[in-house]
């Protein structure tokens, strides 16, 4: 009899249960934006790199000592509940077949249990901070992944989304940077151009194993993607085209050092405290797209906003070393409420936004500026956390065939074949048969020292 009321609970409440699991698992998949982005307003200073490295990419190797670091702010002024979990995805960011047993051997979810509340600041707010992989999430195997924070104080809606990489170290690869061959784009544009060693590959189809994706200064909003090899040699490929993995170069992006509330470093019109927070506004700036470049220190796009211990500094690093008012800004940084005036003659035919790191390399709503008749000049405000910051000012490209890239930099800013970009070049392998495409080879270029 105990058998029998066994067998009627399997077959009847089980596969209900797994249904309910099942729909509220694609329910969750279907709020989701398979990008990096922050879902709402008051979580603020999203930040995913190499642990110890702050200005790194968010790529790892598979079974490296190396980990990952997500860090953010909450200014609701309250401890939330939040978990988090990771999606395996194919190259082109779509949720790949493999069930979460078989890419993470520890939990399915966790939760983020390090966090710290703002210390000594105007605006409060609660820090927390995630390093993975960790004993209770593994990653085990390569390729793209999308980590998606969850607000478990409300049914677990998504509040964060950043896209990591873990990478298997199999392909040699080597790269160049260089003008285009095309006489339109030589002066405005740089090329990329990649070999992948395949000693250790066993390719029975070459063209249709092997991809390659070739991101800008860490944007995914340009990415050229999908690129199958063009020459084919027993013991490497090439990717070779003229023109199809090419990007505007742009300009240096514009630099705003506020790491210093009292004194800093970008020029600022005015600087006050308004209670609840500082609020800071820049000098005037005007359009760079006057045919002259300049060369100079950026960051590419990124923003940090901490101390950098002395073992891991760069070159770079180096120029950010000073940090004028306190020694960590992870929890007693203050929040600064940022407005940006860029005067122009007359008011542009599209929309002007701010751009970089700190939109999340999005067009977003927050961050348009608003033409103002009186100053002759657009204006935009956000709140940002001490630290430095890059970003450029950008208007909306009109939709081109075959393009994802929706930004215009001829306007307000100029785009140089000398600019100083990083590139990254992933190669993926799908085997005939396999059932995901695994990250092989990872290639970090310069375009100034490559």
């Amino acid at each position: 009899m105990i058998h029998r009321s066994l067998k009627i609970f399997f077959c009847t409440c089980v596969p209900a249960l797994l249904m309910l699991l099942s729909i509220n698992l694609t329910a969750q998949n279907e709020d989701l934006k398979f990008i990096d982005n922050t879902y709402v307003d008051y979580i603020k200073t999203v930040r995913l790199h190499i642990d110890g490295f702050p200005h790194s990419y968010p790529f790892i190797e598979l079974n490296g000592n190396a980990r990952l670091r997500l860090s953010f702010d909450d200014l609701s002024d309250e401890v939330r509940r939040y978990s988090y979990k990771f999606i395996h995805c194919d190259q082109d960011w779509k949720p790949s077949g493999l069930s979460s047993l078989e890419f993470n051997s520890g939990y399915s979810t966790d939760y983020l249990e390090d966090y710290d509340f703002s210390l000594r600041t105007l605006k409060e707010y609660v820090h927390y901070d995630l390093t993975f992989p960790n004993r209770n999430m593994k990653l085990d195997v390569s390729g793209n992944y999308l980590l998606v924070v969850y607000d478990e104080e409300d049914d677990a809606f998504p509040v964060i989304t950043r896209r990591f990489m873990v990478q298997e170290n199999i392909a040699g690869m080597s790269g160049r940077i260089m003008r285009p061959a095309q006489v339109d784009k030589i002066h405005t544009h740089q090329e990329v151009d990649i070999t992948v060693n395949t000693k250790q590959l066993n390719l029975k189809a070459p063209m249709r194993e092997l991809s390659l994706t070739v991101l800008q200064n860490n944007r995914w909003d340009n990415a050229v993607t999908g690129i199958i090899p063009n020459l084919l040699k027993p013991d490497y490929v090439r990717f070779d085209y003229q023109g199809k993995v090419s990007f505007q170069g742009g300009n240096e992006f514009r630099n705003l050092d506020i790491r210093s509330v009292r004194a800093p470093r970008s020029p600022m019109a005015g600087i006050t405290n308004e209670g609840d927070f500082y609020a800071m506004m820049m000098e005037a700036e005007k359009p760079r797209d006057t045919g002259t470049y300049l060369s100079y220190f950026d960051l590419n796009g990124d923003f940090v906003n901490f101390r950098f211990d002395r073992d891991v500094l760069t070159l770079a690093d180096e120029f950010l070393q000073e940090n004028f008012d306190r020694l960590r800004f992870d929890f007693n940084g203050e929040y600064i409420e940022m407005t940006w005036v860029l005067k122009t003659p007359f008011p542009l035919d599209r929309d002007v936004y701010i751009f970089g790191g700190l939109s999340e390399y999005q067009l977003k709503p927050g961050l348009k500026m608003i033409w103002n008749p009186q100053i002759n000049a657009y204006v935009g405000r956000t709140m940002l956390k001490q630290g430095f910051y890059n970003y450029h000012y950008v208007t909306e490209k009109r939709p081109e065939k075959g393009s994802t890239d929706r930004i215009n930099y001829d306007e307000l800013e100029g785009s140089f074949d000398e600019t100083e970009n990083d590139y990254l070049a992933l190669v993926y392998w799908r085997p005939i048969g396999g059932r995901y495409d695994r990250l092989i080879g990872a290639l970090l270029l310069n375009s100034t020292l490559d």
